[in-house]
Parts: C-alpha cells; sequence; structure tokens
C-alpha cells in the first residue's frame, strides 16, 4: 500500500538546480546556438580542448551541450567509449515526425553520463517535448541518497507536451530515496506538475533499456504527486526493458489513459525503504508493476520475481482509483507479498479518485509460481502484512453501477510447490472473511501449502476451477471443479534441461484433466499466455495454457461435432452432444462390436508413446476398450466397466521401422447399451523406464514391497493378470506397500496399476502417498481387473513416492497386479 504525501521537495530542488547549471554554463561558456535544422552535434568528452560540435572538432564537455538549443531533427552523439562528467540539460524542442535525438556515434561500449553523485537528473528536459534519447550509458551514485533520477522529463507547461521515447540506455546506480516520490527517483521519469491550467503528457514509450540499482524506481509516469489538479498522460508505452535490484518498485504509471506495460523483466526489487527528511513523501511500500488513479492499463508478458518489500512485495498491484485495468499473459514467481495486491478504495487528501473503488479489473491467463516466499532468491525479506497469491488490502473493491464491478480472475495457473509453504490463494488483510464479491473461474490452482480461502459475501462466482494437492476447509464450493493432477510440464521449473522452462513449465502434457474443462468466458481475450487461440464459444482449458499439450491424435475430443479423421469400425458410431466428459461432444457407440479407429502417423521408430482417453458405458459391467494396434507391436487395451468416465492409460513401444499405429475406442461385443469415449490423447515418452520393482509380483514373493497394515497380505500363484503371480490381499485392512526412491523433485509421474476384488462391491484401492503431495489412490470394486491411473507430481524437495495396494474392508481377498510408475517428459 503506497499512497501517503505530504511535500513534492523534489520537484523544485530539480527546478532549482537545472535553474543553477543553466546560469553556471552561460557565465562561464558563450551560447551556443541552433544551427539549420537536422543538424548533428557531437560530443567527445576525452577529447583535449572543446570544439564547435562537428565530428571533426567535437565538444568535450556537457556544458556546451546545456548552452545550446536545440530543434527539429537535431541530433546530439556522444562519442562511443567515452564518460562525460556533469548533468545534462539542453535546451529546445523538436517537431512533430522530426523529434531532437540523444545517443552515440562510432564504435565500442556506450558513452557515459556519469553525474557524479549530483543532486537531480542526469538528464533532465523541462517544458520540453519530441525528444528521443537512446544508446546511453547513466549513473548517478552517491553515498548517501537525495532526488536523483536517470532521465527525468517534467511538464509544468499548463498544456499538452507530446512524444518522449527512452530506449536501448543502460542506466544504473541511481542513488535516490527508495522511499521517496517516483519520478523524481527514477531510471526514466516522466512527470506532470501540478499547474493551472492542468499539464499532461502524451505519446510516452520507454523501451528496451537495462536498469540496474535505481532507486527508487526503473520506469514512473506520474504526477508530481498525488492530489487533483493533474489530467491524464495519454499513449504511454513502456516494453521491452529489462529491471534488476530496484530500490523499491520497478514500474508505475500515476493518471494515465491507456498505457501498455508490455513485455518487461524485473527481478529482486524493494530491498530498501530510505525516506527523506521528516515531513517529506515517504512511502516505504512497494510493488513490481502498478497503476493508480488510471483508465484502461494493460499489462500483458512481465515477468516479476523475487521482490523482497515486505510491506506489499507483490509482483503487481492493481490499485486506487482504476478503471478498465487488464492484466494479462504475466509470469510472476518468488514474489514475497504475492502475484497481485489490489487495494480497496481509501482516502487521499486532495484527491478524490482514491475514493473510488477500482471496477474493470480483470485478470486473466497469467502464471504464479512460488509467490508468497523468497525462497530460491539471492535475498529474502520478511513480511509485514501477511502473503497472498491474490493479495488482498481489505475488502473487495466492487463499483456500484459498473458494467464489470467486480474483479474478474480467469485462466491463471497459481503454482504453490514449497516445503512449508503457508502462502494463501486468496488473501486479504482484514482476516479470513471479507465484504464484497469476485469472480474466480477457470483457475488452475496446485496447492502443496497449507495456505487457504478467504470467504467473501454471497454472489461471488467460483467455476470450473480446478484445485489440486492440499485441500483446506475454506476451499470455495465449486460444483465443476476438476481435483486431478494438472500434468504441468516442468512445475517449478526444477527440471534445469527441460524444454519447458519459464512460463513454459505450466504447459501441461495432452492427458491432462484441464483440455477443455473450463467454462466460455464472454470477452476472453482470444488468446493465452502462450499464443493459443481461445474461442469465444467452444470450451476452453482450465488454468493459463489453452493449447493441446502436443497431442498426436487429431480432434481428439470430437469438438468439431463430426467423426473425420477418425473412421468407423464395426456398426458406426456418432459424435453426440450428449454424454461428452468435456466440452460439447463426444464418441458414442452402439450396443456392440462398434467404435472408431484414428491413424496416427510420423512416430518415430523403436519410441515408447503414452495413450490415455476416457471411458463409459450405458450398462454397468459391459466393456469399452481404449487401444492400440498396427505399430509392431502386440495389440493392447484397457477395458472400462463403469457408467461413469474412467481414464485409461496405455503403452506401446513402436517397432525398429514403424512410423505409424491405429488407435481406437471400441464397444465390445454382447451388450445391450451405448458407450461414451471422449478426450483421448497420444504423447512420446523420453523414457519408459518402469521404476517400481517385482512390479508385477513375479519373483513369487513379496520383497520388496512390505506389509502395508496388520492383516498380512501374500503373493500368490494364481488370480494373476498376467504372468502367473499377483498380490492377494487379507478380507480387511490389509495390503502391500512399496517405496520407490530416485525420483526427481518436482517430476509428474504416472502411476498405473490394475486391481479387482473376489466379491463384487468390495473395494481394493490403488494408491501413492509420501511423495510431498496429498495421498491419492482410486478404487475398483468389480471382480475383473480394472485399471487404477493416476498421475501426480512430487514435492519441491521429495524424490520418493510410496505406491501400494490396499482393501479396507469386506469379506473376502482382493488382488492387484502390474505396477508401472513413469515420468511424464
Amino acid at each position: 500500500m503506497k499512497r501517503r504525501r505530504t511535500d513534492r521537495p523534489g520537484v523544485r530542488a530539480s527546478r532549482i538546480l537545472t535553474l543553477l547549471a543553466t546560469l553556471t554554463g552561460a557565465l562561464l561558456l558563450p551560447a551556443h546556438t541552433a544551427l539549420a535544422a537536422g543538424t548533428s552535434y557531437y560530443v567527445n568528452c576525452s577529447a583535449a580542448t572543446n570544439g564547435s560540435g562537428t565530428q571533426s572538432s567535437p565538444w568535450n564537455s556537457v556544458s556546451s551541450v546545456n548552452s545550446t538549443t536545440f530543434g527539429a531533427g537535431d541530433s546530439i552523439l556522444f562519442a562511443a567509449g567515452t564518460t562525460c562528467t556533469g548533468q545534462l540539460t539542453p535546451g529546445g524542442s523538436g517537431a512533430s515526425g522530426s523529434p531532437v535525438t540523444m545517443g552515440a556515434y562510432g564504435t565500442g561500449a556506450k558513452p557515459v553520463i556519469n553525474a557524479n553523485g549530483a543532486t537531480g537528473p542526469v538528464i533532465h528536459l523541462l517544458n520540453q517535448q519530441y525528444w528521443e534519447i537512446g544508446g546511453l550509458e547513466l549513473t548517478n551514485a552517491a553515498a548517501s541518497p537525495a532526488y536523483r533520477s536517470g532521465v527525468l522529463a517534467e511538464n509544468s507547461s499548463g498544456g499538452i507536451l507530446h512524444h518522449i521515447r527512452v530506449h536501448d540506455m543502460n542506466i544504473h546506480h541511481i542513488s535516490g530515496y527508495s522511499g521517496g516520490w517516483y519520478a523524481t527517483n527514477a531510471g526514466v521519469g516522466v512527470q506532470t506538475d501540478h499547474t493551472t491550467p492542468v499539464s499532461t503528457w502524451d505519446d510516452v514509450v520507454v523501451e528496451n533499456n537495462t536498469f540496474d540499482h535505481v532507486d527508487r524506481i526503473a520506469v514512473a509516469v506520474t504526477p508530481d504527486g498525488d492530489g487533483q489538479g493533474t489530467g491524464q498522460t495519454t499513449g504511454t508505452v513502456i516494453r521491452g526493458n529489462t529491471m534488476t535490484y530496484d530500490g523499491a518498485d520497478d514500474i508505475l504509471v500515476v493518471k494515465n489513459d491507456g498505457a501498455l506495460i508490455d513485455g518487461n523483466k524485473a527481478g529482486y526489487g524493494g530491498a530498501k525503504n530510505t525516506c527523506p527528511p521528516s515531513g517529506q513523501y515517504c512511502n516505504g511500500a512497494s510493488a513490481g508493476i502498478w497503476m493508480s488513479g488510471s483508465n484502461d492499463t494493460v499489462v500483458q508478458n512481465n515477468e516479476v520475481y523475487c521482490h523482497v518489500n515486505g510491506a506489499d512485495g507483490t509482483g503487481f498491484d492493481v490499485d486506487w482509483g482504476n478503471h478498465n485495468t487488464t492484466f494479462q499473459y504475466n509470469y510472476s514467481h518468488q514474489n514475497l507479498g504475492g502475484f497481485m495486491l489490489v487495494m480497496p478504495p481509501f482516502t487521499i487528501a486532495n484527491e478524490p479518485t482514491s475514493t473510488v473503488p477500482s471496477d474493470g479489473t480483470v485478470i486473466r491467463y497469467n502464471i504464479s509460481e512460488n509467490d508468497g516466499t523468497n525462497a530460491g532468491c539471492p535475498a529474502a525479506g520478511t513480511p509485514t502484512h501477511g502473503t497472498g497469491v491474490f493479495h488482498f488490502v481489505g475488502n473487495i473493491p466492487n463499483k456500484s453501477g459498473s458494467s464489470v464491478a467486480v474483479p474478474l480472475i480467469y485462466n491463471n495457473s497459481v503454482y504453490v510447490n514449497q516445503s512449508g509453504l503457508n502462502t494463501p490463494i486468496l488473501y486479504s488483510r482484514r482476516g479470513g472473511s471479507v465484504t464484497g464479491t469476485l469472480s474466480f473461474r477457470n483457475n488452475a490452482v496446485f496447492n502443496y501449502g497449507t495456505g487457504g480461502y478467504f470467504t467473501t459475501s454471497s454472489g461471488s462466482v467460483y467455476s470450473n476451477n480446478l484445485f489440486y494437492g492440499t485441500h483446506p476447509s475454506s476451499e470455495p464450493a465449486d460444483a465443476a471443479k476438476v481435483v486431478t493432477d494438472p500434468e504441468f510440464r516442468n512445475p517449478g521449473n526444477t527440471n534445469t534441461s527441460s524444454s519447458f522452462t519459464g512460463a513454459g513449465a505450466y504447459q501441461v502434457h495432452p492427458s491432462s484433466p484441464v483440455v477443455r474443462a473450463g467454462t466460455v468466458i464472454s470477452g476472453n481475450g482470444g488468446k493465452d499466455a502462450f499464443g493459443n487461440t481461445v474461442s469465444a464459444t467452444a470450451a476452453p482449458n482450465i488454468g493459463a495454457y489453452n493449447g493441446t499439450g502436443g497431442n498426436l491424435v487429431s480432434n481428439a475430443g470430437f469438438e468439431t461435432g463430426a467423426m473425420s479423421p477418425w473412421t468407423n469400425s464395426g456398426a458406426a458410431p456418432s459424435v453426440t452432444p450428449a454424454g461428452a466428459r468435456t466440452g460439447g461432444y463426444a464418441l458414442t457407440t452402439q450396443a456392440g462390436g462398434s467404435g472408431a479407429n484414428q491413424n496416427l502417423t510420423g512416430l518415430t521408430p523403436n519410441t515408447t508413446y503414452l495413450l490415455t482417453g476416457w471411458a463409459k458405458v450405458a450398462n454397468a459391467g459391459e466393456t469399452l476398450a481404449i487401444g492400440v494396434k498396427n505399430y509392431g507391436g502386440t495389440e493392447t487395451f484397457t477395458n472400462v466397466a463403469t457408467t461413469s468416465y474412467s481414464q485409461a492409460a496405455v503403452l506401446f513401444t513402436t517397432g525398429g521401422s514403424n512410423t505409424s499405429a491405429l488407435i481406437y475406442c471400441w464397444k465390445n461385443t454382447g451388450g445391450t447399451g451405448t458407450g461414451n469415449c471422449d478426450d483421448l490423447a497420444v504423447e512420446a515418452l523420453s523414457s519408459a523406464t518402469n521404476t517400481v520393482t517385482n512390479a508385477g509380483f513375479e519373483t513369487g514373493a513379496l520383497t520388496p514391497w512390505a506389509q502395508s497394515a496388520g492383516t498380512a497380505s501374500s503373493v500368490v500363484a494364481s488370480n494373476a493378470r498376467s504372468g502367473t503371480y499377483s498380490l492377494q490381499t487379507g478380507v480387511s485392512a490389509s495390503g502391500a506397500i512399496q517405496t520407490v526412491s530416485g525420483l526427481s523433485s518436482g517430476g509428474t509421474y504416472l502411476l498405473a496399476g490394475w486391481a479387482k476384488t473376489a466379491t463384487a462391491g468390495e473395494e481394493v484401492a490403488v494408491g501413492v502417498k509420501s511423495f510431498g503431495g496429498t495421498e491419492t489412490y482410486l478404487r475398483t470394486s468389480t471382480t475383473s481387473y480394472a485399471q487404477q491411473p493416476i498421475f501426480f507430481t512430487t514435492g519441491a524437495t521429495t524424490t520418493s513416492a510410496a505406491v501400494y495396494c490396499y482393501k479396507n474392508a469386506g469379506s473376502s481377498a482382493g488382488y492387484c497386479d502390474d505396477y508401472t510408475l513413469l515420468k511424464l517428459s
């Protein structure tokens, strides 16, 4: 929360310093007047004597620049590889389409302008417009902080000034007040002063710069303080910048209309909170990228990480008095306060918009990874106001009469997998119950921590979210929720050799339960965090990724509403809108001898593939098979006999010269009811090594399995699904367990085991626990073997898992056989 003001001394100081510098230059040097429009002026501060400003006779100090008035098309060029000492206060303005430019000439390192600890900006433009500054290195380090900035463009003209562009700069070690006002302590500050009539800017571009150790903030486009009296700046674009170790914030816009903050990367900020002397503006709270008093701001494609500020400390923040703010496609990780700060309305003296709740806030297609902690960062902070992925300072801001009165939070992917981390997903500093409503839909929440959710006023919407891992009692009710592993590609970015890193780690495998499991949201922006199309009518995925996961199956969910490229097998099936597991369509077979095939081409010989699919039958006990053949090996399939959708998993390895395979859904003969198949997927596996030892009990002994309960289980030479032997449990409280070591931490695994009961209706479970997440199991109650596939992700520091077969109760034995545990690539 960053919002108190008392005075604006930095602004006044900068004006006085500018005046003094100008007067000093006028006394010491003859005035230089601008030549014809389009003149280039050259500066080489290593030159022995001061020349006329031509390339053959360059100026050798900043004083010559400061005493010159420049015009349309002029350029000021500093020699590469040189250093100038002092502050630049050039005069004059360019014109539309013909700006004044400041940059470099020659080859070598960027020219350095070193203000050598002086108070104020390194480059100062006062009431000037149509300037482009690029290709320079700026620094202004000092032992003690003061109001210092890199580039400060200031408007006190009482009108609109146009076109300031700062690009391709290296701005570092600016020793400002990290708790002081923003633009006067910025790497690049574009500031509107309080004037009557009102002063504003139009067309401000800050792009492709590198900032390091700037106090307070890398980029600020703001008034000179809170309070009424300034209009809104238009046309602000802040993009492609890299920021590290900013003392407080990274990017801020205040009183802007239509600002775009795009493609910036900011890390390790917020470590300082040094304030100016007493009585001046002081605020030690900070966040990465935020805005206040602004309309129609778009914040997208940014990465903010390792923000250490203890008061706010979030990657992003929608602050006071904003209208229609959209956060999309951003990647936030390891930020102490969380991913997103949301401010309620409150009172700032002389700032009426601060009392207006921010409305129209949309938070979509973002990725939050282990926010709420600085674990893994080079520095860490101590939170003073708590932490939360979605971090509300107070009650939820709702604006009466707004078309989008409540925050819309949808299609975000959240990953919390740090040992002992208690980051809440929905958190408020007011406590576990807040007033106001929000919309929380299609979000994929992977939570191995202990944090939960606040409760809201009636009217909040929670729909089609995935909640996996810990399920606290405060988890929102969601009738359409998914509770199985989302199967992220490289969750937590633990596999540094993976081709899926950064935000890409949160793409999913094609077998993921998030595929097509979301609900349609109007005005969804049309694409996901990775550029995939998001339909306005068809069901999207849950989470920030809306692709297929590289699924080799075409029309995998039959969402075209037609069969192609599937072909009929036996009695013709149909694609129908009834019976779908996800989306709007599924394959419906006839009662018996009916199914569909799809020939997959372009496969790689001697490669293991995983086929998964979902199936159900109308009549319990009848079977529907998902399988594969014509791949260079023996036909293999899994039967499903349940009346609700069950997942099947089939592994197959192509032959030495085989590049195709025929996959199918097939309702076996002899039935009287239909069957349904949906959401089939095939992906290649980099390794098919089964990490379970004695997986089929074919040694005839239990070892290395161990008894899992007081009633003994045994290996018997009967009831085997394959081979000779199987595991036989006791009638109740009986089973076997094996701890499998050597797994990858943060890795996604498939456990598949087969189980059956001697007496129909009794249950046998195949499960996994002690892997760093919540114990997971599936149960069967059939007297013929049924497969139980379970996807799970190991904890951040966990490299083992315990897999088991267990019969809880009943009067007769249960059986398990043919366990497989393998890592998804």
